[in-house]
């Protein structure tokens, strides 16, 4: 069944197969470490830090696996943008191995029905099946995290903790409260003491610690801990807001709701799970709000809709209404995908700047030394460096740009924002040098219609055009004009007349040739181009039409 899994995400990844800004940090360190290698000072985090630093250690592993699969690539001289396929599968292969141990925990507690149930609800949903193969922060925590739940529930408390470390020291230290709350339980439900808490998790604890400072430190040349300045920028100064705020109780009545689809109906029916919704209430504190900030409790809150689900269906004989809830259980995976699809489509349409790229490479592939700035825009909406495949191009993500004519000089192609009420100023002035050759569109609403088998329609609007510098006509040298003579007519010979013959007999024989009247015309067209030709082509006529009619005069007696 983790196959399932595992394809059913690598679907969603062919669909759209470009990344957002927020992966990028990730997906770049991958690229670097793959094909850059040892080359450290080239590397994209250098010139493009980000807001707070980021650790290595999830793009290293991904890449180790990876790394086999791109030699291949280039022995065989197959770009790399299918290298970028291959890291965020392996990312989808640990979470599947990771959510098959769940599964398997599941399976254990409560019963083979209830596993069955637990995967259909997960493959039909959308969100947890799309970021499987998103290179976030969130999503490298991800597989540990399912380890550390699976190894709860089966009261294994050593390697709880030791995943509960590694995800919180390395990758994202809110997890403290979503997977403290799990050690709580175990501690009030006396199945581990504080002594021996406390003797295992001190030591764990400074060797995770160790670890990711040396790691990260190598990389980031200078000493740090990253996901310590993460949790300072972020929760201490709280600037995390500065990306935008949303109610508190967001996650409750529209991030929940979108992620668990009509599964959540089932939620408070099964099984009793304090920690995960009271996780998510915690977290509400932090203004700045995010769907994946909480895509860890999302196979919790399935195994109880998934218990729901099986005690409705065994229950289904009982009555007819029994038996209503029971085909209940089984439509709402039905809506599940139907909703998963539309968001899919959705998704489909929010990568305008890694679409825009790829339609550039198609327009010019037999181009040599192009060179195309890309711009804010095009640059946080899918383009990444596995998407950088011709090495005779130069590709710039300069934010210095002003589209100054110096600046304009040094490019061939433009992916700029579309126009509209902010940059007229900006296009009115592209237009001079550059031609547009494409618009690549965007998410704009979802609309409703009436007149059409399917009710909803996804609107978008030009987000990125594709521009290519006009070529300057080169200057052609002058033609001398020749000087056209006029054409002298022919000499008319002077006719003689005829001194008398005696002796003529009177019948005489016709002359055996005879004048040819017809005119020789031009080539063009067949028709006469000048009125100095058509004058000599009529002189002729009549000094021919004279000769015959003295040929023709009766001689004298």
């Amino acid at each position: 069944m983790d196959t399932l899994v595992f394809l059913t995400a690598a679907a969603h990844l062919v669909y759209t197969p470009f990344t957002k800004v927020e992966e990028s940090f990730n997906l770049q360190a991958m690229h670097d470490i793959l094909y850059l290698r040892n080359n450290f000072t080239q590397y994209d985090h250098h010139d493009y830090p980000g807001v707070v630093p980021r650790t290595f250690i999830g793009p290293l592993l991904v890449s180790m696996i990876s790394a086999p699969f791109v030699l291949l690539f280039e022995t065989l001289n197959i770009n790399k943008f299918w290298a970028q396929y291959v890291v965020r599968l392996v990312l989808a292969g640990a979470i599947s191995v990771a959510w098959n141990k769940l599964r398997q925990a599941v399976t254990k507690i409560y019963g083979v029905e209830v596993r069955l149930w637990f995967t259909a609800i997960t493959i039909t949903q959308f969100h947890f099946m799309f970021y499987m193969t998103r290179p976030l922060p969130n999503i490298f925590a991800l597989p540990i995290v399912l380890f550390a739940i699976a190894y709860w529930l089966r009261d294994q408390h050593k390697p709880f903790i030791i995943c509960s470390g590694i995800a919180i020291l390395v990758f994202r230290s809110e997890l403290a409260l979503f997977l403290g709350l799990l050690l709580v339980m175990s501690l009030l439900q006396r199945k581990i003491s504080i002594d021996g808490l406390l003797k295992f998790v001190l030591p764990a604890g400074v060797c995770i610690l160790a670890a990711t400072v040396l790691v990260d430190s190598f990389f980031w040349r200078r000493l740090l801990w990253p996901e310590g300045e993460v949790l300072w920028y972020n929760t201490i100064l709280n600037k995390s807001s500065n990306w935008g705020t949303s109610p508190f109780l967001w996650y409750f009545y529209s991030a929940l709701p979108r992620a668990m689809g009509a599964s959540l109906v089932f939620v408070p029916i099964g099984v009793t799970l304090e920690p995960p919704l009271l996780f998510v209430l915690l977290y509400s504190v932090l203004p700045h709000k995010e769907l994946r900030f909480i895509i860890y409790v999302f196979p919790v809150l399935n195994i109880a809709a998934a218990c729901a689900c099986q005690r409705i269906w065994m229950n289904s004989a009982k009555s007819n209404w029994h038996s209503f809830l029971a085909l209940g259980c089984g439509a709402h995976l039905l809506l599940n995908v139907f909703m998963t699809v539309f968001l899919l489509v959705i998704s489909g349409t929010n990568y305008p700047g890694g679409a825009a790229l790829s339609r550039l490479h198609r327009l010019e592939a037999g181009s040599p030394n192009v060179s195309v700035h890309i711009s804010n825009l095009a640059a946080q909406s899918g383009v990444s460096r596995f998407m950088e495949i011709h090495d005779e191009w130069t590709y710039s993500k300069d934010e210095s740009m002003n589209y100054t004519k110096a600046d304009l000089e040094m490019f061939t192609h433009l992916l700029v924002e579309a126009k509209n009420k902010q940059n007229t100023d900006l296009w009115a002035s592209l237009q001079n040098q550059f031609d547009t050759l494409e618009f690549v569109d965007c998410f704009n609403s979802i609309g409703i219609q009436y007149n059409s088998l399917l009710p909803v329609r996804i609107k978008t609007k030009p987000c990125i055009g594709i521009l290519k510098k006009r070529l300057v006509p080169t200057k052609e040298k002058p033609k001398i004009k020749e000087k056209k003579t006029k054409p002298t007519p022919p000499a008319v010979e002077k006719v003689t007349p005829l001194s008398p013959v005696e002796d003529v007999p009177t019948k005489r024989e016709e002359p055996k040739i005879k004048p040819n009247f017809q005119v020789d015309l031009d080539d063009d067209d067949g028709i006469v181009a000048t009125v100095e030709e058509m004058s000599l082509e009529l002189d002729t006529i009549i000094n021919l039409k004279l000769r015959w009619k003295l040929l023709r005069r009766p001689p004298r007696k």
